[in-house]
Parts: structure tokens; sequence; C-alpha cells
């Protein structure tokens, strides 16, 4: 007798179960309403999980006494709190088939990539993302609920609807979101909101529901909902880095499959999460979903079968890299159609990004600023390398330390490629030459108490990396500061800050989110 597999998906919003056979095809399919016992309860999960498997194994044509094993992926069965009770559940309704509970995230991944590998970003109603690294160790972020994750279609319609209130009010400036929420709602006026939003029976749902309004606001250039759209996916790359590192993935690539109703159906708002993702983690391959979490549940039932998962695989890399910096930008790229508005509008929310890119370098600026100042007190200098914008910034910082703290001309330094005159007139090619840096140290008889910062938004500027290569080679306390990972001068530098900025508004035109990153760092 042939033997099958099930797998379920319990999610918020709708169950999902498939019926798979030893040779991994799936015979049957079935679906019911939401299984997330937190908002069902106990009896409306068991009978959505009942009904979803009832159906699958109708339309397989099989009874579950020709089921071999079963996985249930299910919302919670990652909290040590929820587990043993969705263990039960399991039990009871499939007694005497071996099976197991396991999160709807690893399921995701699993169905999306075909490995355990990897990592999955699902943004919907709710938000998680979750990773393995094929050596048994698991990290997630997000997945705290409704209320506090950031970058769901909850937190889209949350975002807006704050929005919205703040224009009327006068506190910020005025958005085609208000008229266009208010008719969705089918309301007169704004006021009428706060009746629409603490009636007894307002569910999360309904918020996420509003979440294809402020998106497609936001495609069509309403600085408002770009604005909450911006931010909701520089969170999902936050939790997609917080994973990176918490597995220890380095810089090997590896798939990050986008699922869950926002990231799969919405072209536009995939594409900025993407580019959010890939300017801090370069080497995420972003997918989408091979197949559905319920298929990876079967999968993950095949497992326990004996029918290993496909090995991790090597990910095609290109043979070029692509400096995120200097790619186009996903909001910007019918910028001459835009009104004069809408244009600063976007770089006032690209400079946002400058900001916000500064905050995960805090640790790394202030150990940089301990090793610089301990070698300062012993009579070292502190010398700026750069080139264009950055070589300028260095300068402006080195011009401004004698009147503000009283040093001498000569502690603090700027080296610019191209000489004094690059400071107002553009050298070209002067970047590129990596022996005039290493001259240039050498002038200055660069020794072990003295401090190099080599300022390149791309992290390779040939002037800088031989400036850089100079200072090691005598002694000296390297510092790189860049705007783009992995980079030639990051493996060259003691100490790394690199505010991850992203693509800028006009392609390659890193005096403007790169420049502002590096002077707030400086």
């Amino acid at each position: 007798m042939e033997r099958y597999v099930i797998g379920v998906d319990g999610g918020a919003s709708k169950t999902a179960v498939v019926v798979m056979n030893e040779r991994g095809e799936e015979v049957g399919r079935g679906t019911s309403s939401s299984s997330n016992f937190h908002l069902v309860g106990l009896d409306g999960a068991k009978n959505a999980l009942s009904a979803a498997m009832q159906a699958a194994a109708a339309r397989a044509g099989i009874d579950f006494s020709q089921v071999a094993a079963a996985t249930l992926a299910l919302a919670g069965a990652g909290r040590p709190a929820d587990a043993q009770l969705l263990e039960n559940l399991r039990a009871e309704l499939l007694p005497g088939i071996p099976g197991q509970v396991v999160t709807d995230a690893l399921a995701a991944l699993v169905g999306g990539a075909g490995t355990r590998r990897g990592i999955v970003l699902i943004a919907g109603t709710g938000m998680i993302a979750y990773g393995e690294n094929g050596d048994g160790q698991q990290a997630r972020a997000g997945g705290w609920g409704h209320l506090l994750d950031h970058g769901s279609g909850y937190d889209l319609g949350q975002e807006a609807l704050r929005a919205v209130v703040l224009a009327a009010d006068g506190s910020d400036l005025t958005t085609g979101l208000s008229r266009q929420i208010i008719n969705s709602l089918n309301l007169k006026e704004t006021a009428d909101l706060v009746n629409w939003i603490y009636a007894p029976d307002r569910s999360p749902a309904d918020i996420a529901a509003l979440a294809p309004i402020v998106l497609k606001a936001a495609e069509a250039h309403d600085l408002a909902a770009t604005a909450v759209v911006v931010r909701a996916a520089e969170s999902l790359a936050g939790a997609v880095a917080a994973v990176v590192r918490r597995l220890g993935l380095g810089e090997r690539p590896f798939p990050l499959v986008l699922a869950g109703g926002l990231l799969q159906t919405n072209h536009f708002y995939r594409r900025v999460t993407a580019q959010a993702v890939r300017t801090r983690v370069p080497h995420a391959r972003v997918i989408l979903p091979q197949a559905d979490a319920a298929v990876g549940a079967a999968l993950l039932a095949l497992e326990t079968l004996g029918h290993p998962l496909p090995s991790p695989t090597e990910v095609d890399v290109p043979s070029v890299v692509s400096w995120s910096s200097e790619q186009r930008n996903v909001l910007t790229q019918n910028l001459d159609l835009l009104s004069t508005l809408e244009m600063i509008g976007l770089m006032h929310l690209e400079d946002y990004r400058a900001v916000t890119a500064v905050r995960p370098n805090l640790p790394a600026i202030a150990q940089s600023v301990d090793a610089i100042a301990s070698r300062m007190r012993q009579g070292g200098r502190l010398i700026y390398v750069g080139a264009g914008t950055s070589g300028r910034l260095g300068a402006l910082d080195a011009s401004e330390c004698p009147p503000t703290f009283g040093t001498s001309p000569d502690q603090v330094v700027s080296l610019m490629a191209g000489g004094e005159q690059a400071f107002t007139l553009a050298q070209e090619g002067a970047e590129d030459d990596r022996s005039a840096g290493r001259g240039d140290i050498a002038k200055l008889d660069v020794g072990p108490l003295d401090s190099i910062v080599g300022i390149a938004a791309s992290g390779r500027t040939p002037y800088v990396a031989g400036a850089l290569a100079e200072a090691c080679q005598r002694g000296a306390l390297t510092v790189a500061l860049i705007c783009n990972l992995p980079a030639p001068l990051a493996q060259m530098a003691d100490h790394v800050i690199a505010p991850l900025v992203g693509p800028e508004v006009l392609a390659g035109s890193t005096r403007l989110k790169a420049g502002t990153a590096q002077k707030l760092a400086l």
C-alpha cells in the first residue's frame, strides 16, 4: 500500500493542507478558514484544521489510515508556552499518526527555497524573518504580533492612519491618503475614523486591509505614503540583517524567500523591500517561493520518513559586483516625470535613510574614536584621506578642529586625491591613482602613533586604498569610512564604519546620501 504524508500550513487568514506521496508529488489539497488559536480559539482552530485535512484527503482519494506522517506548521509553535498545547492538538486530530508541529516560518522556508539553508521573510497581516544555516542553527526576528512588528500589513495601515490624523491636525503635510482611506471605509470625514478604529469588533485584518491603498499611493509618489513604505521596508531589511548576523551566514550567497500576501502580490513593495535588503545584505539572493508553506510542511513530513531535503546548493554569484550606492533607486526611476515637491520629498526621505544607516555603526564609531584618541594623547596625528566629496568632507572636519578644539593645524590633517586644487575643481582620474595615495602618506612620514581614516563611499577608491596600504605597512591605525559592503577597504582597515545607504536619488551621485552619512559619522 502506498504511503502518504500530510503538510499543514495554519495561518491567520486561512489553513492550507497538502497530501503528498513518497515521491514528493502533491496529490491533494484542501483549504479552510484561520486556524490561529489566538484569533479563533482552540475549538475554532481544531475545526479549521480538521476541515482542511478532510478536504485534502478527499481530493487525494485516500483515508487517514494511509497517512504515514504529518507535519503541522502553525503560528506559535516556536513559543514554549504554546508548543505543548499545539502538539496536543495535533495528537488529538491525528491519533496514531506520527507527526510534528513546527513553526509556519520553517515550512515557508522549506517550501520556498527547497532547503533548510536560507531565510524566509514573510509579510502579510503580520511579519517574521526566519532562517537556518544548514548546520542546525535557527534564528528569527519579528513575529511578536501585530502591535509590535514593523513592515507588516497592519503596520502599513496603522502608520497610514497616523499620517492621516497628523495631516488633519496640521502637524504634518497634507496627504492624498486622507481622502483615499476615508472613501474606502465609506466615512464622511477624518473625525469619523475614531469610531471606526475603536469599534469593539475592529480586527487586525481590518487595519491590514488598508495596506494596498498605502502602497498604491506610495507608487503614485504621495509623500506620506512613501515615507510609510520606506520605513516599513527598512524594518523588514533590518530583520533579515539581524537573522543573517545571528546565523553567521557571512558572505556566502544564500536564498532569501519573499513570502506572505504583501510581498508576493504587491510588486512595488517587493521591489522596495528587495532594494533595502540588498543594501544591507548584498549576498542575499532574493527569490519568490518555489512552493507554499503547505508543501514545505509536507516535505518536512517526508523528511521524518527518511527522505532528506535537498542539500544546500551554491547560489550563482554575478561575476561583477554591483555596488548598492551606484545602482538605480526603485523610487526615483521616473524622476523627470515628478513635480518639484515630489522630487524634493523623495530626496528628504532618502536623507532619512542616511541618518538611520549610521545607527548600527555607533559601536564601531565609538571603538574607532577610542583607538584614535589613545594615539593622539601620545602625540599621534589624525589624517583623513579621500577623493571628491569624501575628501572634501575630511578637509572640512580637519579645518574646523583648530578653532573648535584648539588643536594645532598639523595634528588633524586631510589628504585629497588630486591635491589642493581638487577641493574646488574636480580632477578627473586623480582618485584612480593608487600610487599617489601611497606617496602622500609617505610624504607625511606616517608612523605607528598616527591614525589614517580612509573615506570612500564605494569602499574601493584606488587613491584611498593606496593610502591605507602604505599606512598599514608603516604600522599606523587605519579606519575605513565606506557606504558599501563587501568592499576592499573593509578588508584592509583595522576598524570599519559602514553606513549602508543604498542607491542614491541620482544614480551614483554619492555626494547625496552617502556624503550625508559620512558627515554624520565624522
